[in-house]
């Protein structure tokens, strides 16, 4: 096999992983004995090889941003050595087997998320997310796989002190991921495009894994133009389950056609789609522990109780197991239309769990994965529900941990 050497690179020009815009390929190489992805560019792209270079410098000392290793110049050519993947986002959602990858679709999108507000800490715009630059790394000594944000041929740095850029450089990004405020191409009420592009971008990827494929704005043809009328179709998040009510709330916010409005990287991590089932139940616990000292016609019970009826379905009574109907029955009366009540029913079970009958603990399930499931699975919008209604108390220092404090573009 006939090898091409450039410097302390090496690569066989036949070992094609990949090609990208303007004549780059990536091959298969070698760099000091390590295992690369080797980037080629024309010598004409120097500007943009140094732009991508210098980004990955300064942001790749994170789990979730491609790791850089040397850049080496031939008569023609630049070449950039990277961390070698395995495949890409749309690979990973391709194919069903990528449970032996060791990655969940929520991990993936938590760690897509990750590198996301790393690169917003520093000031750095991605401007071009998609399936093709979300890559999955080879997997690590536990037979565990990262996910990685590539190809930074189209960052923005943004100087110190400012939050948005121009787009005199023409529209960055690729045709059906971008924000619709890069397509309008005007200026918005607070000015030029910000990090806010890279949400809305996230918010599609986010749909793309969660949904096995599919675009929340549609087939390539439409696509542009419903992302522009603001219309996406979130059909596979409509199920009325804890997982896909959390998910679209977080997506629907995501791809808000008002960049403002989006959440910060950091506050797409503090969402509750991302929680794991400890915190809910702690949160559940908070929330009823609070709420005690509260007059039952007080403005934050009536936030919890306004919309109820749709999340205890009715009345919280019917949809619970005998058993359970049983116990309650026996210490206190509970209103099967309250809200209150429920969370009130959660908190004082999980309290008294291990005096409870065996066979309510064997309808509940062990705490905390069984128990939290056992009622968010009957009541799919409680956590959501009780999480809104909640906002008024996100400064108390007991729910810090459930309301970041994260806002506008970069977050905190």
């Amino acid at each position: 096999e006939q090898l091409t050497v450039v410097g302390k690179i090496s690569f066989n020009p036949r070992d094609v992983l990949g090609r990208g815009a303007g004549g780059t390929f990536v091959f298969r190489g070698q760099f000091e004995g390590r295992a690369v992805a080797v980037k080629r560019l024309l010598r004409e792209c120097f500007g943009l090889v140094r732009r991508e270079v210098q980004l990955l410098q300064e942001s790749d000392r994170h789990p979730n941003v491609l790791r850089y290793f040397c850049t080496e110049r031939g008569p023609q050519f630049h070449y950039i050595a990277l961390e070698l993947c395995r495949a890409s986002l749309q690979e990973f959602v391709a194919h069903p087997e990528r449970d032996r990858w060791g990655l969940e679709p929520k991990t993936a999108l938590q760690q897509l998320t990750c590198g996301l507000a790393h690169l917003h800490s520093l000031h750095i715009v991605h401007r071009d997310l998609k399936p093709g630059n979300v890559l999955i790394t080879e997997p690590d000594g536990q037979g565990r796989s990262r996910v990685v944000l590539s190809d930074f041929g189209l960052c923005k740095k943004l100087p110190a002190g400012r939050c948005s850029f121009s787009l005199r450089s023409g529209i960055p990004g690729t045709e059906g991921w971008m924000a619709p405020e890069l397509l309008q191409l005007q200026c918005q009420p607070l000015g030029s495009p910000t990090s806010a592009v890279d949400i809305f971008s996230a918010g599609c990827l986010f749909y793309y894994v969660l949904s096995g494929g599919s675009h929340p704005f549609g087939a390539d043809l439409y696509r542009q133009a419903n992302i522009l009328a603001g219309t996406p179709c979130l059909a596979h998040l409509e199920e009325d389950t804890h997982d896909k009510v959390t998910a679209r709330d977080l997506v629907e916010a995501m791809l808000s056609p008002l960049p403002w409005t989006r959440p910060s990287a950091q506050g797409v991590l503090a969402h509750p789609f991302f929680w794991s089932r400890v915190k809910e139940l702690q949160f559940f616990q908070d929330v009823s522990d609070w709420l005690e000292k509260e007059p039952e016609q007080g403005p934050l019970v009536a936030a919890l109780e306004e919309g109820g009826s749709t999340v205890v379905r009715g009345d919280w009574h019917r949809h619970i197991s005998l058993p359970l109907q049983t116990d309650l029955r026996r210490f206190r009366s509970y209103k099967g239309t309250s809200v209150r009540d429920l969370l009130r029913a959660m908190r004082n079970k999980k309290h008294h769990y291990r005096e409870l009958p065996t066979e309510v603990q064997q309808t509940l399930g062990p705490v905390p994965d069984g128990f939290v499931g056992y009622f968010t699975g009957r009541f799919p919008r409680l956590l959501l529900h009780t999480h809104r209604a909640m906002r008024s108390c996100a400064t108390e220092s007991l729910f810090l941990a459930y309301f970041p404090s994260a806002s506008g573009p970069w977050g905190s």
